[in-house]
């Protein structure tokens, strides 16, 4: 509670001190009083506007909020009250101009100016808050005689009754202002008076008391001195330790950050460049080919999936993760994650261990309130890491569900019969850079990240993850989600589809706009044996024209090219009156970059790398 009463003091008098007769810190508490009531009275009318469709209305309501957001933490800053104060005023002059000629909501507009006078003479003083006064009134009166047309209409009475209790409501707030004045500067004078004589009256007891009470006073002082200066020292040496072990722990952390990643990077890059050079090598045995892009494909995965975590790590540190909730199904999600592994199986060659999912997913349907893709990205980790650590045996995936009164959740688990950990290292293993290694006989790649990455997912969907493992024997990861109004229905709702691998598109034509030839061999190889016919735009400009001249069934679009971007070409071709499918394609992945896509006429959005699976099945959906 005394921590709460200090930060609202603090927001008050934007950290000033001193008594209440101080002019800086009376002004001070005035307007940040008024900045505090009127950011959140402005907000809630921006609110309410824009849930009223009111768009233009709630936007200039939310930047006067913001610019009285600005005023404050200026004030605070600069502590420069009377230019913070005219800033106000004149924004809140500018406002109510605004509210005039718009009427306002449900032409109320009047009502807003009766807080004007009071607000203009409680910040600026008598003589500056009349002189605004006096120009809003004046011209509301003009408006009111001149009567434009961009102005909603009032009518002769309520312009009567709207000048009249304006001019009152004024008159009023001056006599409270003067009436105010005088009585505070009478108090002032008196407590001034009381001041002093309280100090005549101290001046005298000081002369009272003698020197040895003085000399026994001051030999407590230094003697009180003298402790605490041995307890802050101690305090001090002690925090510098903590400090000194911290920022080792950091050091040490950093360079093994640093010597890992250097190691997690150049080992796939040493594969991947080196089988691509043996790819182009003529000496090299077709045969041999085969297996080289295997490797390849392997290794650029493994490099994906490193900066993937790092970018997921970092979103977190941020903040910037979001949990998208909405209604999914369980078993759809589990067979989605079985079936990608099944495909990797040739990539996991290193572990010879069986996937085994423990739930019938033919009988039930589960439908759960969630984020699929936080979901499958758990799920996947902890897959990822039991493959990794399981060189033989069975890794087991499934759920339970746990529908109590209190507190309902899902229960999912990951169990192998791999190396498992140490009871040790289970206390650790959520911990960011933090890897198992226990066995110096094997190196086992990774970052460290992907069990921090899922700690902080579960935490996300209000969940909580832990592991139970025997060294040697295996481990079982579990983590719970609530399970949020959420019910089982029989047999209502399709599982997943089988995959179509017969994509033949010959009397169709696919636009592809890239200014990397790189980026473009790619999609038209990939796009060769599909019988669609291609074009090819270097940039944005090229893209129109080629749909005006051309008849295009599908558009692929990058989003980063010179002349013009492609963003500006999907507005364009849009606005042309052309209902084709535009699908971005950009290296850039945040959420931010998707809804721009969105927001600019694209249909759909593909963050590189493009996998040709992911190409082809999005390419069916608008073609067929």
């Amino acid at each position: 509670m005394n921590k709460l009463y200090k930060l609202i003091n603090n927001i008050v008098t934007g950290g000033l001190s001193g008594g209440f007769e101080s002019e800086q810190l009376r002004k001070t508490i005035i307007i940040n009083l008024f900045s505090v009531v009127g950011i959140t009275f402005m907000v809630f009318y921006g609110v309410k506007t824009i849930l009223q469709f009111d768009v233009f209305y709630a936007i200039i309501v939310f930047s006067c909020a913001f610019m009285t957001s600005i005023a404050f933490f200026y004030l605070r800053v600069t502590k420069n009250f009377i230019a913070t104060g005219y800033f106000l005023v004149i924004m809140l002059t500018a406002l109510l101009h605004f509210f005039l000629i718009n009427g306002g909501e449900e032409n109320t507009a009047f009502l807003w100016f009766y807080v004007y006078p009071v607000i203009s003479l409680f910040i600026l003083g008598l003589k500056r808050g009349v002189f605004f006064i006096v120009i809003l009134l004046t011209s509301t009166l003009f408006l009111f005689y001149t009567d434009p047309d961009f102005m909603v209409d009032y009518g002769i009475n309520l312009k009567s009754r709207f000048i009249s209790t304006f001019i009152a409501v004024s008159a009023i707030a001056i006599i409270f202002e003067v009436v105010r004045k005088k009585t505070y500067n009478a108090l002032i004078e008196t407590n001034d008076k009381k001041t002093y004589y309280l100090n005549k009256v101290m001046d005298q007891q000081k002369e009272i008391v003698t020197q040895s009470e003085k000399l026994k006073n001051a030999n407590k002082e230094l003697e009180q001195h003298r402790n605490q200066l041995e307890s802050l020292v101690k305090e001090r040496t002690k925090e510098l330790e903590i400090a000194k072990e911290k920022a080792e722990e950091s050091d040490r952390l950093k360079s093994a950050f640093l010597a890992n990643m250097s190691h997690e990077i150049r080992t796939p890059m040493n594969a991947i460049i080196g089988f691509s050079n043996l790819l182009i090598d003529p000496e090299v045995e077709d045969s041999l080919k085969g297996e080289m892009a295997i490797h390849i494909t392997q290794n650029t995965n493994s490099l994906l999936k490193l900066i993937e975590d790092i970018i997921s790590i970092s979103k977190i540190e941020s903040g910037q993760l979001k949990a998208k909730i909405n209604k999914v199904d369980i078993h759809k999600i589990l067979k989605d994650v079985f079936e990608d592994f099944e495909d990797l199986k040739e990539s996991l060659k290193e572990s010879s261990a069986k996937l085994i999912l423990d739930n019938e997913l033919n009988e039930t349907v589960l439908e759960l309130n969630t984020d699929e893709e936080h979901l499958k990205n758990i799920l996947t980790n902890l897959l990822n890491n039991a493959f990794k650590f399981t060189e033989r045996g069975e890794i087991h995936c499934g759920y339970k569900l746990f529908d109590t009164f209190r507190d309902p959740h899902i229960q999912f688990y990951v169990k192998d019969t791999g190396i498992g950990l140490t009871e040790e290292q289970q206390t650790r293993i959520f911990n960011r850079f933090t890897k198992a290694e226990i066995s110096r006989k094997k190196l086992y790649r990774g970052a460290g990240l992907g069990l921090s990455i899922c700690k902080n997912l579960v935490e996300k969907l209000g969940g909580r993850i832990w592991v139970e493992s025997d060294l040697n024997i295996g481990a079982a990861f579990y983590f719970n989600i609530p399970y949020n109004t959420s019910e089982i229905y029989e047999n209502e709702i399709s599982h997943t589809k089988k995959k179509n691998n017969n994509y033949y598109w010959d009397k169709k034509s696919i636009l592809i706009a890239d200014d990397e030839l790189s980026n473009y061999r790619h999609l038209n190889i990939a796009l060769s044996k599909t019988g669609a016919k291609l074009y090819h735009a270097r940039n944005g400009l090229e893209a129109v024209e080629l749909v005006e001249n051309n008849k295009i069934d599908l558009i692929l679009m990058y989003i980063k090219m010179p002349i013009m971007n492609g963003l500006e070409a999907a507005r364009k071709i849009k606005s042309m009156g052309k209902n084709i499918p535009i699908i971005a394609q950009t290296a850039f992945t945040l959420e931010y970059d998707e809804k721009k896509s969105l927001n600019s006429g694209c249909d759909a959005f593909l963050s590189k790398p493009i996998r040709k699976t992911q190409l082809l099945a999005i390419l069916d959906s608008y073609l067929t």
